[in-house]
């Protein structure tokens, strides 16, 4: 057997060398190696954010056009009146206490 190391033992030792000097220069900036990582994570993230949005926006345009099926663009608009004014009257009793109408049931 050769006296000499592994060329993977090499290899990792390196490596590990680079992370170490890598974490003392940031360091000196006030980071941890565990925070010098994310930088290089925010591009995938924000691909990766980029793509699942344009994912559910697709899903969401679908799932409208499926729930409107059958009705023309002339009459969805009348049918969204209701859930709208259910929304306005929900959103302005949120400012009033809600045991001012209500009775106590027991």
């Amino acid at each position: 057997m050769s006296s000499s190391p592994h060329i993977s033992f090499v290899l990792h030792n390196v490596a590990r060398l680079l992370r170490t000097r890598f974490g003392q220069r940031w360091r000196v900036s006030g980071l941890s190696r565990a925070q010098s990582k994310v930088p290089a994570w925010l591009p995938y993230l924000a691909l990766l954010v980029r793509r699942l949005l344009d994912n559910m926006r697709g899903n969401g345009r679908r799932t409208r056009d499926e729930a409107f099926a059958g009705p023309s663009p002339e009459t969805r608009q009348p049918r969204l009146q209701t859930p709208s004014l259910i929304k306005s009257n929900l959103l302005a009793a949120r400012t009033q206490p809600a045991g001012d109408r209500e009775k106590v049931h027991g």
